[in-house]
């Protein structure tokens, strides 16, 4: 087993989160770490529709709907585990109720935009990546705002800088099944200088 706390971040909205991929994911997890936490935010979320051009209204509730609908497939993945005799703490975390009332998260959220405000080269990387995000979800590619898309990358970012704080651990692994370059950058302290050896990041593969 690895050190520490695994992070499954799933994105409202991404059709890569199918339900047998959610179990593959958490089963994958599983192998690696005793502590998972699981989340699917809803209000970071709600960024990339207002980005995509949906009024207020309508981007929180379909932000809402499909972060719902990943976290219930992550729960029912979970029963699944469970019931093979998986004994895996599985965490499933609520962003409204527990993470936008945490202080150290909202100071390091302020932190971040800070640094996108500041350094060319993070404001640039964390474009570049809104833009190809965006235009994957878009129908015509037009009229994207990215401004407003950034938005949810420096809130994800945040929140897994802070992880080991908020869940009082010595290290937390964000797992994707893509590589996450900027993340890699910031970890190890290309963009600011500051190396936060108490994270990292662990591929997948599983598609």
């Amino acid at each position: 087993m690895k050190r520490g706390y695994g992070l499954i971040w799933m994105s409202a909205g991404n059709s890569y989160f199918k339900e047998e991929i959610i179990l593959k994911l958490l089963r994958f997890g599983s192998k690696n770490f005793n502590e998972i936490i699981i989340l699917s935010p809803d209000e970071p979320a709600e960024h990339t529709y207002l980005a995509l051009g949906y009024e207020e209204k309508n981007a929180k509730r379909k932000a809402k709907l499909n972060s719902n609908l990943l976290k219930n497939r992550a729960k029912r993945a979970i029963e699944i585990l469970k019931k093979e005799g998986n004994k895996t703490n599985f965490k499933i975390i609520e962003w409204t109720n527990e993470i936008n009332k945490q202080k150290n998260y909202q100071e390091e959220l302020i932190k971040i935009q800070k640094l996108y405000n500041s350094n060319i080269s993070f404001q640039k990387d964390t474009k570049e990546i809104t833009k190809k995000v965006m235009e994957n979800k878009s129908i015509t590619n037009q009229n994207i705002n990215i401004d407003e898309g950034v938005k949810y990358l420096i809130k994800e970012l945040a929140f897994v800088i802070v992880t080991p704080i908020i869940y009082n651990t010595h290290h937390v692994t964000y797992i994707y099944h893509n590589e996450w370059t900027i993340f890699q950058k910031l970890i190890d302290g290309e963009y600011d200088g500051k190396q936060r050896n108490n994270l990292s990041f662990m591929l997948s593969n599983i598609k």
